[in-house]
Protein backbone atom coordinates (compact mmCIF):
# COMPACT_ATOMS: atom_id res chain seq x y z
CA UNK A 1 0.00 0.00 0.00
CA UNK A 2 3.00 2.61 0.94
CA UNK A 3 4.41 1.81 -2.42
CA UNK A 4 1.16 2.71 -4.44
CA UNK A 5 0.70 6.04 -2.05
CA UNK A 6 4.69 6.60 -3.14
CA UNK A 7 3.58 6.58 -7.27
CA UNK A 8 0.59 8.18 -6.73
CA UNK A 9 2.40 11.10 -4.98
CA UNK A 10 5.42 10.86 -7.35
CA UNK A 11 3.23 10.64 -10.12
CA UNK A 12 0.92 13.68 -9.05
CA UNK A 13 3.85 15.53 -8.12
CA UNK A 14 5.08 15.55 -12.15
CA UNK A 15 2.03 16.14 -13.72
CA UNK A 16 2.12 19.65 -11.86
CA UNK A 17 5.69 19.48 -12.48
CA UNK A 18 4.95 19.01 -16.25
CA UNK A 19 2.21 21.91 -15.67
CA UNK A 20 4.65 24.40 -14.51
CA UNK A 21 7.21 23.70 -17.15
CA UNK A 22 4.02 24.50 -19.25
CA UNK A 23 3.25 27.74 -17.90
CA UNK A 24 7.05 28.77 -18.56
CA UNK A 25 7.34 27.12 -22.05
CA UNK A 26 4.37 27.69 -24.18
CA UNK A 27 4.10 30.90 -26.37
CA UNK A 28 0.63 32.25 -25.98
CA UNK A 29 -2.35 32.84 -22.88
CA UNK A 30 -4.33 30.36 -24.05
CA UNK A 31 -2.06 27.53 -24.10
CA UNK A 32 -0.86 28.26 -20.86
CA UNK A 33 -4.34 28.30 -19.36
CA UNK A 34 -5.06 25.17 -20.65
CA UNK A 35 -1.47 23.58 -18.86
CA UNK A 36 -3.20 25.00 -16.12
CA UNK A 37 -6.48 24.25 -16.16
CA UNK A 38 -6.49 20.64 -17.54
CA UNK A 39 -2.61 19.14 -16.34
CA UNK A 40 -3.01 20.49 -12.54
CA UNK A 41 -6.72 19.49 -12.11
CA UNK A 42 -5.67 16.03 -12.88
CA UNK A 43 -1.86 16.11 -11.01
CA UNK A 44 -4.08 17.51 -7.97
CA UNK A 45 -6.28 14.52 -8.27
CA UNK A 46 -3.76 12.17 -7.77
CA UNK A 47 -2.51 13.64 -4.96
CA UNK A 48 -5.57 13.79 -3.22
CA UNK A 49 -5.98 10.01 -4.11
CA UNK A 50 -2.88 9.16 -2.16
CA UNK A 51 -4.56 11.42 1.09
CA UNK A 52 -7.20 9.34 1.11
CA UNK A 53 -5.29 5.86 0.76
CA UNK A 54 -2.89 7.40 3.36
CA UNK A 55 -5.30 8.42 5.59
CA UNK A 56 -8.04 5.95 5.76
CA UNK A 57 -10.57 8.45 7.05
CA UNK A 58 -14.16 9.26 6.48
CA UNK A 59 -13.40 12.53 7.45
CA UNK A 60 -10.21 13.21 5.60
CA UNK A 61 -12.06 11.36 2.34
CA UNK A 62 -15.27 14.29 2.41
CA UNK A 63 -12.32 17.58 2.92
CA UNK A 64 -10.85 15.96 -0.18
CA UNK A 65 -13.94 15.45 -2.01
CA UNK A 66 -15.02 19.02 -1.33
CA UNK A 67 -11.81 20.32 -2.67
CA UNK A 68 -11.85 18.57 -5.66
CA UNK A 69 -14.83 19.80 -6.62
CA UNK A 70 -14.06 23.44 -5.53
CA UNK A 71 -10.73 23.27 -7.79
CA UNK A 72 -13.02 21.72 -10.48
CA UNK A 73 -15.57 24.27 -10.53
CA UNK A 74 -13.61 26.94 -9.93
CA UNK A 75 -10.60 26.66 -12.65
CA UNK A 76 -12.92 26.77 -15.69
CA UNK A 77 -13.94 29.60 -14.48
CA UNK A 78 -10.79 31.41 -14.02
CA UNK A 79 -9.69 30.51 -17.20
CA UNK A 80 -12.79 31.88 -18.79
CA UNK A 81 -12.31 35.53 -17.64
CA UNK A 82 -8.39 35.20 -17.95
CA UNK A 83 -9.59 34.83 -21.59
CA UNK A 84 -12.29 37.45 -21.68
CA UNK A 85 -9.69 39.70 -20.39
CA UNK A 86 -6.98 39.01 -22.51
CA UNK A 87 -9.74 39.50 -25.81
CA UNK A 88 -10.91 42.59 -24.27
CA UNK A 89 -7.44 43.80 -24.12
CA UNK A 90 -6.45 43.03 -27.25
CA UNK A 91 -9.53 44.55 -28.68
CA UNK A 92 -8.75 47.41 -27.02
CA UNK A 93 -4.99 47.72 -28.31
CA UNK A 94 -6.31 47.14 -31.75
CA UNK A 95 -9.28 49.86 -31.55
CA UNK A 96 -6.61 52.28 -30.08
CA UNK A 97 -3.73 51.92 -32.96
Amino acid sequence: MNLIIALLILFGALVIFIAGIGILRLPNLLSRMHAVTKVSSFGLLLLLIAINLFALDLGVFIKTIIIFFVLINLSPMASFLLAKVSKEMDDNETNNE
